[in-house]
């Protein structure tokens, strides 16, 4: 089966310190986009065209009680707007609430994604995970034509084995199965390894 390998080219970019800029604004009392995926590296800007909108960062429990307690070292942009460095926003996710309308649900998160800790992400066009940002499962869509081993894990950003989540067993034809994230006990970005015979994928995908 052929592979389609995709270097993370911004790699380079990142090491010397150039990230890509991203923005978030508010429309009415919501925060768009409301989820918003990064690489580390990457530093976002808040544009809020009221003074009556901040963005404080939070943990995840006081996020979803909207509350507006603080995190401890987390990034807190004044009403109006601001930005926020790449050395405030390290791999993981991060809660963020206006703390004058919390209770209104003017929330939102952004999700930095490492980009040191998986160098090379090969791909198969025929292979599907979803969804993402998922909670207590996912759907893993592949098919082949030939008979192949095929053994599917799940991995933490920092290459710590998670779960095996198909052993290895020889397959032919539709892979539709859901699979349980309950051994992926904390928030965060992960990555679902597809192997089939010499050729290996990856994938990324967003626990919430």
């Amino acid at each position: 089966m052929k592979k389609i390998i995709l270097t993370l080219f911004i790699i380079p970019f990142y090491l010397n310190g150039f990230g890509a800029t991203f923005n978030i604004v508010n429309v009415g009392l919501t925060y768009s986009p409301a989820t918003l995926t990064i690489n580390e590296g990457d530093d976002v800007t808040f544009t809020l065209n009221s003074s009556f909108h901040n963005a404080l960062e939070v943990s995840l429990a006081t996020y979803n009680a909207d509350g507006i307690d603080p995190l401890a070292g987390g990034f807190s942009v004044p009403f109006g707007g601001g930005s926020v460095p790449s050395s405030l926003l390290p791999a993981g996710i991060h809660y963020y609430v206006c703390s004058n309308h919390v209770t209104l649900g003017m929330k939102g998160i952004i999700i930095v994604q490492s980009v040191s800790k998986v160098p090379e992400i090969q791909t198969q066009n025929d292979l599907l995970i979803y969804p993402s940002p998922a909670k207590e499962n996912i759907t893993v869509q592949f098919n082949s034509t030939t008979t192949i081993p095929l053994e599917i894990k799940l991995f933490n950003l920092q290459g710590r084995l998670v779960d095996v989540l198909f052993p290895k067993t020889e397959f032919l034809g539709l892979l539709l199965r859901t699979f349980s994230l309950n051994k992926a006990t904390s928030a965060g970005v992960y990555v679902v390894q597809l192997t089939t015979g010499d050729n290996t994928s990856y994938k990324r995908i967003i626990v919430m």
